[in-house]
């Protein structure tokens, strides 16, 4: 049975061999006759010119493809430079110096250094081990900060790393991690912030960052294209001319019978308070709020722990939020209003306790800090942890 199957199998491969032979020398023979005459050797040279430039053209456009490819590994913002109103506001000064030093030494644009600093551990208030194992002011891998090498070291590079082996340059250097000395003290220590960030430089660097290819880095160094969207967002925040810089002109006070901030951009309850509270006299509701800028609506209705809610687009990657109203707008998406116009009452719905707007301004979708651009109207502040720019 199976020699009856192979001969089966051979026979059409057989036929189809003789097929294309005898093509191919029906094919030779119309070619010679063609170049026999000199109109058909013309036809042969307008093909032959054609054909070298289809392939030019095929070159020309795939080299065109890869450049685009190339540079499509790494979004657009706007590297280091002068700090903007936003960084000031939201930065504490002591790391300035230390993202300032690492850019130096290793070429790591200092606001990708500040930016992956806010997002890992909002500027060192909340450095406990993450889930995976993540250690310190920047969220190394143990197995990161010490090396690979180590013989302990698998899977997400947790490891099991004793303390004085994280802070040993003898036990670092030789397992080939990249925890680094930055203060000069003899100790490379993932909870100091000044070692952290000059390591994460040394890490960012050695992945590319260095060289441009920033998204590439910040991507090796989480595993998350959402976090590398969200450091990007900080690190354009941070610089003038990386994001539209919101102004006071034009601008409105969001509640004009409300003027007292009691709880500013900051770490409250554990995580962050993404923007300012400004009670209500009285503990009152119904009190008016208004839009800050122009704008459209981006959202209203109820959105969980801010209740009541309304978000307006003021274009340029700008948004506010206005928290916690009495109901919900009377406004629809997509509707246009004008500083200063109603769009809702001050409530007390959601996680709040107490009468209340909460005012939020976002560049990108990313949270920074409103204090800096309310200034202008001369709130009083009623929280001892703010310090008025």
């Amino acid at each position: 049975m199976e020699d009856v199957v192979a001969s089966q199998e051979q026979t059409p491969g057989l036929a189809r061999d003789l097929t294309n032979k005898a093509a191919k020398k029906a094919a030779m023979k119309a070619l010679k006759a063609i170049s026999k005459s000199p109109i058909g050797m013309k036809i042969l040279l307008i093909l032959g010119i054609a054909l070298v430039v289809v392939i030019i053209l095929i070159l020309f456009l795939g080299g065109m493809f890869i450049g685009a490819l190339s540079q499509s590994g790494n979004a657009s913002f706007t590297h280091g430079g002068q700090i903007s109103a936003v960084g000031l506001a939201s930065i504490p000064a002591e790391f300035l110096e230390y993202y300032h030093e690492a850019e130096e030494k290793y070429g790591v644009p200092w606001n990708i250094l500040a930016a992956v600093h806010r997002v890992e551990t909002v500027f060192s208030t909340n450095m406990s081990e993450s889930s995976a194992g993540a250690i310190g002011a920047m969220q190394f891998m143990p197995c990161t900060w010490v090396g690979w090498g180590h013989p302990t070291c698998r899977g997400l590079g947790k490891g099991d790393i004793s303390e004085s082996e994280l802070k040993d340059p003898a036990v670092i250097a030789r397992y080939g991690g990249y925890g680094t000395d930055g203060d000069g003290d003899g100790i490379p220590d993932p909870w100091n912030n000044h070692d952290a960030i000059i390591s994460a430089a040394k890490y960012l660097a050695a992945n590319g960052a260095a060289s441009g290819k920033i998204e590439k880095a910040l991507f090796q160094y989480n595993n998350s294209q959402q976090y590398v969207d969200e450091v990007l967002a900080f690190a354009n925040d941070y610089v003038e001319g990386g994001t539209q810089v919101v102004s006071a002109e034009g601008s409105v006070w969001p509640s004009p019978q409300a003027t007292i901030v009691t709880s500013g951009f900051k770490m409250r309850w554990g995580k962050q308070h993404a923007g300012v509270d400004i009670a209500a006299p009285g503990d009152s509701t119904g009190i008016w709020i208004v839009a800050f800028m122009p704008g459209t609506v981006s959202f209203s209705g109820v959105r969980g722990g801010y209740g009541n809610c309304i978000m307006i687009d003021h274009g340029g990657g700008l948004t506010t939020l206005y928290g916690h109203m009495q109901s919900p707008s009377p406004l629809s998406v997509g509707e246009q209003v004008e500083a200063g116009q109603l769009i809702g009452n001050i409530g007390n719905t959601g996680s709040s306790q107490g009468a209340h707007l909460h005012f939020e301004i976002r560049i990108n979708d990313s949270p920074v800090d409103p204090l800096p651009y309310l200034m202008v109207f001369g709130p009083t502040i009623q929280d001892g942890d703010i310090q008025e720019p």
